[in-house]
């Protein structure tokens, strides 16, 4: 399965973070029927249809791992600068 990871600094409270976050998943939940559970207060299960992953809210950095599905494979690249951008906007 093609794999998606990505790292993006950030400068606020884990809790500020895991805020942020929470509006990002809501989006990306209505657009895309993304669903995000909290596990703990700094780490996130991430699924959908072809997507499953994990993201972590470290002390200065906010981190994403996915696994696509095979059929998603075309769409990685769209996928990673998509979220790129849009933890690029949330944290500077």
């Amino acid at each position: 399965m093609p794999k998606v990871n990505i790292e993006q600094a950030h400068n606020v409270p884990a809790t500020d973070a895991k805020k942020r976050l929470d509006t990002l998943s809501q989006d990306l939940s209505d657009k895309y029927g993304l669903t995000v559970k909290w596990l703990t207060d700094t780490e996130a299960k991430i699924e959908r249809t072809g997507v499953t992953g994990i993201i972590k809210i470290e002390a200065q950095r906010v981190l994403l791992n996915l696994d696509l599905s095979f059929a998603l494979t075309p769409l990685k690249g769209k996928i990673e600068t998509r979220i790129r951008d849009e933890l690029k906007k949330l944290f500077t």
